[in-house]
């Protein structure tokens, strides 16, 4: 019988071998955590191979686009819907858990709201009615948000964006209009890059703490881990470790690990990169399980295969591959180390 075992330790004993595990043995069932995948409603739709994946690895999905302002909400008066239900609809048949992603976000906005005009409480009315109406839409159906994203800067100063220039206070009541949608649901701040970034580091965990004297709801915080092989574990597990001592939830919400981070048209993948980058998510995936159990929220990766990361598609960089899933959606040698580990085979 296989133990689940929760890794406790930072540190790594020598590298097991990989050797292939069985095709009925998957990562999530030796995880005491929802394993999830940022997911594209055409590949569930188009590629077989892409949503045999999905349905077989995964335990959590998240929309990686159709949840964002732009595109469920594009005109003033109309929310579009359709692709974010396709992927709830897809969960629910596949009894996995949704992440929604995102209710506030200062990049992907729609046209419209960039060009709105009005006093700071019609600003107020439509950030309220837009949180409010996708919250109730998707209530009961979806296990939490990420109700503000990215909203600071490396310095830890607020990112400009048109909610700060027109609503004073945006991210408390951003978590208050959608607790009052759905008080059920958990209200996560989403934030990426805060590991050697102290100032940053320490302008979210200041709003945590204003929010729990001013009795604002939240619930967790999503730590992005959009990382490379390059990045420094010490400043991962600060902040980790300064994340978990609020006592919320901790969701490492966008996980990929960059092989060649400064996209280099030369760049050729070799066994000891691959082996460094194994090294890396066997030690994440410690780091996870180092945090108290009721805080242990999920991994979610952010995408499933290696060509449909966003590292390809948004940044332009063909020779990445970040995922713990190869190009033809085959396991990669990490997905077997993990495995190994996890279960000391």
């Amino acid at each position: 019988m296989k133990r689940i075992i929760t890794l406790f330790i930072l540190g790594f004993s020598p590298i097991l071998h990989a050797q292939q595990i069985n095709a009925n043995d998957f990562l999530k069932q030796v995880l005491s955590f929802p394993l999830g995948a940022s997911v594209n409603p055409r590949l569930l739709e188009e590629n077989t191979s892409y949503r045999g994946l999905v349905e077989t690895e995964f335990t959590s999905l998240t929309a990686e686009n159709h949840m964002k302002m732009a595109l469920i909400h594009p005109e003033s008066h109309h929310f579009d819907f359709t692709k974010g239900d396709e992927i709830v609809a897809f969960a629910k048949k596949n009894k996995s858990r949704v992440h929604g992603h995102t209710l506030v976000w200062h990049n992907q906005t729609a046209q419209w709201m960039k060009d709105f005009q009005g006093d700071q409480q019609a600003w107020e009315n439509l950030l309220k009615n837009h949180i409010q109406t996708i919250v109730k839409h998707y209530h009961g159906q979806i296990t939490g948000w990420d109700v503000v994203n990215e909203a600071f800067l490396d310095d830890g100063s607020l990112r400009p964006s048109i909610w700060t220039d027109h609503i004073p206070d945006y991210l408390a009541k951003s978590f208050i209009w959608a607790h009052e949608a759905d008080p059920q649901v958990l209200l996560f701040y989403n934030d990426y890059g805060q590991d050697g970034k102290p100032k940053k580091m320490e302008a979210i965990l200041n709003m945590v703490q204003d929010f729990k004297k001013r009795q604002i709801p939240i619930d967790g915080l999503g730590l992005q881990m959009h990382i490379s092989i390059q990045s420094k574990n010490e400043e991962i597990k600060q902040i980790i470790e300064q994340s978990t001592a609020t006592g919320l939830r901790i969701h490492f919400s966008e996980v990929d690990i960059a092989v060649n981070p400064k996209n280099n048209p030369d760049f050729v993948l070799d066994d000891t990169i691959l082996q460094t980058q194994s090294d890396k998510f066997q030690w994440l995936f410690s780091s996870f399980g180092a945090i108290p159990r009721k805080q242990q929220y999920g991994i979610t990766f952010w995408n499933v295969g290696d060509k449909d990361s966003w590292l390809r598609g948004y940044f332009k960089r063909p020779k990445e591959y970040p995922l713990l899933f190869d190009e033809n959606y085959q396991r990669k040698s990490a997905y077997q180390e993990l495995y190994q580990r996890l279960t000391k085979k």
